[in-house]
């Protein structure tokens, strides 16, 4: 197999790889569903079409990854993995764009994800603080620990409230250092309001089908997400209120 590899691609991604030097990159992760590499500090990733469409990925059709050779490098603004080019033939606003009626969905957490989500003591009332920032930044095992995972939900819903909180936000970022590369470029996505696929849908539309979706991401990472985005409104008195990100 050979040629150009055609992707679709979050905007900030592809502003990144505009502005990226060319040179070889260090390969963070390498499996047959996606490959993540070190892009100057923030973790870019390329998937397959079997993969979780992360907001800091370009997002592949390929259906397998273990076809490539996991060696990359970054030449006139593309990524080349081994020695095919991924080309962006389609852009895309990974921003969660509306929050839908959430007053009358009830949080449903399987058994295997309770006693875990429980472990990181979360406020009952949603308002965070920087004590709590401390027991979840990089807590937990993995590429994404579950503690990031509950902030990644709490940011991206804040942000597609439209009430971010900036100055939680400014402690999360001097706390990226204690986390994987991966997790932390995925919280400043968060922060920005830029979603999975799966939570944008249950944030516009909270029902058990787009909630089970959720749950399917990874081992944690979907429960993290829901418990945080649960936090988030709880924190919001006025959240029935369906909004748009400007």
């Amino acid at each position: 197999m050979s040629g150009p590899i055609p992707v679709a691609a979050p905007l900030r991604v592809h502003d990144r790889l505009r502005g990226a030097s060319d040179g070889p990159r260090r390969v963070v992760h390498a499996s047959s569903t996606a490959l993540y590499v070190d892009l100057d500090g923030w973790c870019l990733g390329l998937v397959s079409a079997r993969a979780t469409r992360v907001p800091c990925a370009l997002w592949s059709t390929l259906p397998d990854l273990a076809v490539l050779h996991p060696v990359a490098q970054v030449r006139d603004g593309l990524l080349v993995v081994g020695d095919r080019p991924v080309r962006i033939t389609r852009l895309v606003d990974p921003r969660a764009p509306r929050v839908g009626r959430h007053e009358e969905w009830s949080p449903r957490r399987p058994d295997a994800m309770t006693s875990a989500l429980d472990g990181l003591d979360l406020p009952a009332d949603g308002h965070l603080t920087s004590t709590h920032l401390d027991r979840l930044v990089g807590r937990g095992p993995g590429l994404t620990p579950l503690g990031d995972d509950v902030l990644a939900g709490w940011f991206t819903a804040r942000a597609a409230l439209g009430r971010p909180d900036d100055v939680l936000a400014a402690a999360v970022r001097d706390r990226l250092h204690t986390t994987t590369l991966l997790s932390a470029t995925l919280l400043d996505c968060a922060i920005r309001g830029e979603a999975l696929p799966q939570f944008a849908d249950w944030l516009a539309d909270p029902t058990d089908p787009t909630a089970d979706a959720l749950l399917a991401v990874g081992a944690t990472s979907g429960a993290g997400l829901l418990a945080g985005a649960g936090l988030a409104l709880a924190s919001i008195e006025d959240h029935t209120t369906s909004r748009r990100v400007a």
